[in-house]
């Protein structure tokens, strides 16, 4: 049997239902590693990184990346929606191994994500730079159906 390893952080750039668009792969950042977890992981081969700078955030982390689809479940280990993205900061504990790889004149072994339990979920927010306004217009139902156009036969006013 394979090595594997267990172990629990904070998800940052989950891509585990649809393929990251940058690796082609499903995968995700397990950030905030503890001391014990990063020896695990280091005892696989696997290089754990560092975030400095703007991911300086990250602290210990991996990227596990995986081409088939992971195992995604909750605490309970009931399957996980595919319509509930994960968002960063989510608590996950993730079954990793090793694998090596070649790519030009490169060479290394990175972590493979066997399947990830989402702990503690934080939604996907996305990105969004516009705060609501606490006295701005609200659509509610009455609004909405009051002013929405049914067809196009050209008897509704525009």
């Amino acid at each position: 049997m394979r090595e594997r390893a267990v172990i629990k952080g904070n998800a940052m750039w989950a891509s585990l239902f649809e393929p990251n668009s940058m690796s082609d792969k499903y995968q995700v950042d397990i950030c905030n590693l503890s001391k014990q977890d990063c020896k695990a992981i280091e005892g696989l081969g696997i290089p754990v990184r560092v975030g400095e700078g703007d991911k300086a955030d990250k602290g210990s982390f991996i990227t596990a990346k995986t081409k088939l689809v992971p195992k995604v479940v909750d605490s309970a280990k009931n399957a996980w929606p595919e319509n509930m993205q994960i968002g960063n900061g989510s608590v996950v504990k993730c079954s990793i191994s090793p694998y090596e790889w070649r790519y030009q004149k490169k060479a290394g072994i990175s972590a493979s994500l066997n399947s990830i339990m989402i702990v503690d979920y934080k939604p996907y927010v996305g990105n969004d730079e516009i705060d609501a306004e606490e006295d701005g217009f609200v659509l509610d139902s009455n609004n909405i159906a009051a002013n929405t156009i049914d067809d196009f036969d050209g008897d509704d006013e525009l």
